[in-house]
């Protein structure tokens, strides 16, 4: 996985959010403040960095270095100059020097693993990386890296633990995750494999996977072979059932949903999906009981009492409708589909405003 630039942008920024003062950032034993001249190509650096020019503005610094080699958080910012540019081994030997000359520079000691984990040398990447974690518990771009070094040494629970902080709304981090969560999934499942080959939740694990990819056939054989080791499991006859109805066999799939509450007879979410189904295939008189039950088992599952409701509404009870999708819009305020039916219901009883005001409602809510 490479390290995705704007990553590396947003470090940048965190090195010099305080630039106008990085010139100034000398040992009271050390020399005079730089020269006008030092302070120019300072800008002009700067200015490429604006630009994204990482070759000018490394090629700007070194020049500044070569003027002043006292200065040592630039040479902190070369050395971001070259990661940002792709050139990883330069900008490790750059930040290694700054930290011989200034062990405080803390980006300069996190990018230098970064660095050194693009160059494929994960022990010192790790260390490196541990150790800026320990000193800014809080840098999520270090822990990012971290969770990375440990992913890349296939150490996935660490990984795992570095990112438990991190921001769900970050692509890279996301991403990280996901392939964190799938090696881990593999894992166990490895390990159950090799505790009981046969065991149910093996079958189970496999429908689910096909399921996922659409493989409505595996899904079903696999799902089948679950319950016939396990006949008590409770929802993989719900499952099966979803998949048939994936697969365009609703008649299987109305069985498998009645199965499930042969055995599990106070299963809302089987009883309301059973009723669903016969709703969808308009048999009314099949759907009410199911659909009944499920409302009676769980009072919030919004789902079963929009069904409910729309039931009532096919039966030319739009009272008893309306009372049902109200609670469920009340449950679930942007369900769309809650709000159709309910404008429906309200139009059955003449009340027009109410029934425009739920079609405001459908509209708003429906692209959601």
């Amino acid at each position: 996985m490479r390290l995705e630039a704007i990553r590396s942008i947003v470090a940048l920024l965190l090195l010099c959010c305080c630039a106008p003062s990085l010139l100034a950032q000398r040992r009271p034993t050390q020399a005079p403040a730089p020269s006008v001249e030092v302070q120019t190509l300072y800008q002009k650096a700067r200015e490429a960095e604006a630009r994204k020019e990482y070759k000018e503005a490394a090629s700007i610094y070194e020049t500044i270095l070569a003027k002043d080699p006292t200065l040592h958080p630039l040479r902190a910012n070369l050395g971001m100059m070259q990661f940002l540019g792709g050139d990883y081994a330069a900008a490790a030997r750059t930040f290694e020097q700054a930290l011989k000359a200034d062990p405080s520079l803390y980006t300069a000691k996190l990018f230098l693993g970064v660095s050194l984990l693009e160059l494929n040398q994960f022990e010192p990447a790790l260390r490196l990386l541990e150790d800026a974690v320990k000193q800014k518990p809080a840098d999520q771009t270090a822990r990012f890296h971290l969770a990375r070094a440990y992913f890349l040494k296939d150490d996935f629970q660490r990984a795992l633990a570095a990112l438990k902080s991190a921001p769900t709304d970050d692509p890279e981090t996301l991403y990280l995750l996901g392939r964190i969560y799938s090696k881990l999934s593999i894992e166990s499942f490895e390990r159950l494999k090799q505790k009981d080959p046969e065991n149910y939740r093996i079958y189970q694990l496999l429908g689910e996977n096909y399921e996922l990819q659409g493989q409505h056939g595996p899904a079903i054989a696999n799902y089948r072979k679950a319950i016939e080791r396990n006949p008590l499991a409770r929802g993989l006859r719900l499952k099966l059932g979803e998949v048939y109805l994936a697969s365009g066999d609703p008649d299987s799939a109305a069985e498998s949903f009645r199965e499930e509450l042969r055995a599990n007879p106070n299963d809302a979410f089987a009883s309301y999906r059973l009723g669903s189904l016969w709703l969808d295939q308009n048999k009314l008189d099949e759907a009410g009981p199911p659909l009944r039950r499920a409302v009676e088992l769980d009072d919030k599952l919004a789902a079963a009492r929009v069904s409910y409701g729309r039931l009532l509404i096919e039966q030319k009870q739009p009272r008893e409708a309306i009372e049902q999708l109200r609670r469920a819009a009340a449950l679930e305020p942007a369900n769309a589909t809650a709000w159709f039916q309910l404008a429906r219901a309200y139009q059955q009883v003449g009340d027009q405003a109410a029934a425009q005001d739920a079609l405001q409602k459908y509209e708003k809510f429906k692209e959601q």
